[in-house]
């Protein structure tokens, strides 16, 4: 007799996408990704109220916050989406532009003494090698 067995894995990160407006029209250029909705929505609010505020000519401020929006958005298009988040992976690359020292992707400080002790086998793959202890040879 055949049984049905059922493997359930779990499921990766999935972006949600959107795509179509709520009178079921396309979006310009869409679909975009939730962080690209909230960005675009963040820096518009941030231009109409510096386009208020500021003393200079409103309409040029506009115009130039809805550039720096749509640059922005599209920059944000162009990022791959892992499954890892946004907010991690911005943490990282903005600590890659102020530290400039080698960084590990475990979090753990390179310096010559964890260099001595890790072994690169593939790009994906780096064994960390115990610390040996001098006098545990001695005492066997």
């Amino acid at each position: 007799m055949t049984e049905v067995i059922k493997v359930f894995t779990p499921v990766k990160r999935v972006p949600t996408m959107v795509g179509k407006a709520p009178n079921g029209q396309r979006l310009p250029f869409g679909p975009y990704t939730l962080p690209q909705i909230g960005a675009a929505a963040v820096l518009l609010l941030f231009t109409s109220v510096c386009s208020v505020n500021l003393p200079w000519n409103p309409a040029i401020t506009f115009i130039t916050g809805v550039i720096i929006t749509v640059v922005t958005v599209f920059a944000l298009g162009l990022i791959p989406y892992t499954g890892v988040r946004l907010s991690s992976r911005a943490y990282w690359l903005g600590r890659l532009l102020v530290s400039r020292k080698p960084v590990s992707a475990s979090g753990m400080p390179i310096d010559s003494e964890s260099a001595r002790r890790t072994l690169f086998i593939e790009q994906t793959v780096v064994v960390l090698l115990p610390d040996v202890v001098q006098g545990a040879s001695d005492a066997v």
